[in-house]
């Protein structure tokens, strides 16, 4: 393996390097996901969860979140609780061009976990069976799991994520991300890069990918080096630079404050072209407050987030950063 040029296979779909874009609420819509290629470097894009409920009810919202136009290789992740809605979800991924259907067994937030879905499926294996089961049969094309390290430490130490694995194996999963912290941890604390290792060092068949406070070039390489998984994973390392994966990709690549400047402007009209006026405020408020972390000026800006109320407007603030970093 050279990472991360060489490309990996998740069965028959090969993935053209061995970075990858992570699943985020609210963030690896459409428009970002197409942004994010613009950028480069990456070789898989996931879209943020469904609701494998709310697909099934054909609501409007989780439909949209499917949307997808020339993006390949395309994961598309749902979570639930119920095999029987996850099974028809995830056929409504494929049937809407998904090259990948991801389970979700990671998303910590309580609205998620009391319905069963997201990490509470750590804490039923049985139940996580039936799922990732009914998925498999379901689709003709792969099915992947991201998954946490286990509901909190003490499971974490017990090792049960080793149980699942060999579970997913024997269901047919093609490719697992592991996060490694607990669903007690939430977003705090280290990830202990130390369970990437021991699931890899498992020898399950598909490839393992690692996830976690990947927030430079240096610590993909390092991952790989001290885990040996198949590939890296990268969520809020990309949102506070987006240029990240072609830095992984080449580390001499040297991001100016005049670039990020204009990659945030594209993004910005990416939204705006591609949503709703209202909801692509929404989202330039969001995602401005990532990329402007560490731009001069960008303190300001993000200060006067909360109160605009037009999307031009921000772009030109954005736009009048130049001056300060000049």
């Amino acid at each position: 393996m050279t990472f991360p040029h060489s490309p990996f296979q998740i069965r028959d779909v090969q993935v053209p390097n061995r970075l990858v874009m992570a699943p985020l609420h609210e963030i690896t819509d459409q428009p970002f996901r197409k942004f994010i290629r613009e950028i480069g470097g990456v070789g898989l894009v996931v879209s943020e969860m469904i609701s494998s409920e709310a697909l099934i009810r054909h609501a409007v919202k989780a439909e949209k979140m499917m949307a997808a136009t020339g993006e390949r290789p395309l994961s598309m992740q749902i979570s639930g609780g119920r095999p029987e809605a996850l099974a028809e979800g995830a056929a409504l991924c494929e049937a809407a061009g998904a090259d990948l259907v991801d389970l979700n067994m990671g998303c910590p937030a309580s609205n998620v976990t009391k319905g069963g879905a997201g990490s509470a499926l750590l804490r039923d294996i049985r139940l996580a069976e039936r799922c990732v089961t009914g998925m498999v049969k379901a689709v003709k094309i792969p099915v992947t799991v991201k998954m946490r390290a286990g509901w909190d430490a003490s499971q974490k130490d017990r090792g049960e994520f080793l149980d699942f694995l060999r579970m997913f194996e024997a269901a047919g999963v093609q490719a697992l991300a592991i996060h490694p912290r607990t669903r007690a941890q939430q977003y705090e604390g280290h990830a202990d890069w130390s369970i990437i290792a021991r699931a890899v060092e498992a020898g399950t068949s598909y490839p393992i990918i690692g996830n976690g406070d990947v927030n430079a070039a240096a610590d993909a390489y390092r991952m790989v080096a001290e885990t040996g998984c198949a590939a890296v994973m990268i969520g809020r390392g990309a949102l506070y630079n987006p240029f990240l994966f072609r830095q992984i990709l080449d580390p001499e690549f040297v991001v100016t404050t005049e670039m990020r400047i204009d990659a945030t402007l594209r993004l910005f009209q990416i939204l705006l072209d591609l949503l709703e006026p209202r909801e692509a405020l929404h989202k330039i408020k969001k995602i401005g407050a990532w990329f402007t972390k560490g731009v001069p000026g960008g303190h300001g800006f993000r200060q006067n987030l909360h109160a605009a109320s037009d999307a031009q407007a921000l772009m030109a603030a954005i736009d009048a950063l130049r001056h300060q970093a000049a």
